[in-house]
């Protein structure tokens, strides 16, 4: 199960991030439109929204935010 915590953890020209818990576990969800192809990836993070680690842990290029928080067991690693 996907809870929403923060959906405008970051919101600025090009990237919007959300902050959400999965299965016990917080993560920042993270969309950005600043590369030459949009994509958002998933990273581990406090409760806070603060990333603890910058590997990684899931996301996809051409995935809205809202479509990644929404299924995040198909878009983690």
């Amino acid at each position: 199960m996907t809870t929403t915590i923060n959906y405008n953890l970051k919101r600025v020209k090009g990237c919007s991030q959300a902050l959400v818990q999965h299965n016990d576990n917080y993560y920042v969800v993270s969309h950005s439109t600043r590369a030459s192809q949009p994509e958002t990836f998933i990273f581990k993070c406090d409760e806070n929204g603060i990333i603890t680690d910058w590997a990684e842990v899931g996301g996809t290029k051409y995935a809205e935010l809202d479509e990644v928080i929404a299924d995040m067991d198909e878009y983690l690693y």
